[in-house]
């Protein structure tokens, strides 16, 4: 049960470092990060807070300017953060926390939505304080809108798809895993087609990693797959969420077993479970509302998933909701 259920939203003000934090000059405070889309979004269990970082500016698909800052989120509210290093502003970029590693990671994105992209492959770490820029002797070429989570029956992180690496851009259907010192490419025997802006969740119900959706420049995909031990297989569900099935919110929420999907494109409101067979829309008494091209974690302080960022076609909204296990709840 989300321990946040009745409670007043936030309203985004005060000072919120992690408790594992310092609290020195590296953690800020007051305010709130600006609205925008395809920033990284990621709960750190060693600091007990949700980490942002980058995103874009951009409203409904439109170019904006790219963000380079690092915020924490807790319920109590935000902080700013000012590393000593940083990646570069970017949007688009991956970030999950490795278990077995204990690292809060994040890889590429790309300096602009638009022309020239500045498309980017480094691999960064946040150690609560700071963000630390390593070296692995192999990475995935340069992207943004790549998918990546943690495989806890591989015990690795698995990134898919994308786009980037040519100047212009092209789609990825690439599997790579992370071991906390280098990328190693898969060849699965069969795979998603190239595409971006997909979910990928792992459900630990299935004990599997689930993909959705995503575009490849022509279409929508609107195909769900799961990722074995060493090979991609394509599910047939009953019931698919349909073609709004790009730029969601997705994550697996353990309090209740589920894995949910919200939104979509950047009008959509349905919320979607996965039960591991098939595709079930919810009907929650209030939702986000209209929301694409933001993010979801899980935060196991609050029991809870917990959605920023995204846009609804005429605004970044800036609200932090989270998942009750039945309705939407502003924070």
């Amino acid at each position: 049960m989300a321990v946040f259920a009745g409670l007043t939203p936030l309203r985004a003000t005060g000072s919120a470092c992690g408790s594992g934090a310092s609290g020195g000059s590296g953690c800020g405070g007051g305010g709130a990060p600006a609205g925008r889309v395809w920033a990284a979004w990621a709960y750190d269990p060693l600091q007990r807070d949700i980490v942002l970082f980058g995103g874009n500016s951009g409203v409904g698909g439109s170019v904006g300017t790219s963000f380079g800052d690092t915020w924490t989120w807790t319920l109590r509210g935000w902080a700013e953060r000012h590393p000593a290093a940083s990646p570069s502003a970017r949007t688009g970029a991956a970030m999950a926390y490795d278990q077995a590693t204990g690292q809060l990671l994040l890889f590429g994105g790309s300096s602009s939505e638009g022309p020239p992209e500045g498309f980017l492959n480094d691999t960064w770490i946040w150690n609560g304080t700071t963000w630390i820029h390593l070296h692995p002797a192999v990475s995935p070429p340069a992207r943004r809108n790549a998918d990546m989570v943690y495989d806890a029956t591989r015990h690795q992180l698995l990134l898919f798809g994308g786009f980037g690496g040519t100047p212009g851009g092209s789609y990825f259907g690439d599997t790579w895993t992370w071991n906390g010192s280098t990328w190693t490419q898969l060849h699965p025997a069969a795979s998603p087609g190239p595409r971006d802006t997909g979910s990928l969740v792992y459900d630990r119900a299935t004990r599997t990693p689930v993909a959705y959706g995503g575009w490849n420049g022509v279409i929508a995909a609107d195909d769900t797959w799961v990722f074995g031990l060493r090979n991609w297989t394509l599910l047939h569900p009953a019931t698919t969420p349909g073609s709004q099935g790009f730029a969601w919110q997705a994550g697996y929420d353990p309090a209740t077993g589920q894995l949910i999907a919200y939104g979509g494109l950047f009008i959509g409101t349905a919320t979607w479970d996965w039960n591991g067979t098939t595709w079930t829309q919810l009907h929650p008494a209030s939702t986000p509302g209209p929301r694409g091209y933001g993010t979801i974690t899980y935060d196991p302080a609050l029991h809870a998933l917990v959605l920023f960022a995204g846009t609804n076609g005429r605004t970044d909204p800036v609200t932090v909701w989270g998942w009750t296990g039945t309705t939407w709840h502003a924070l």
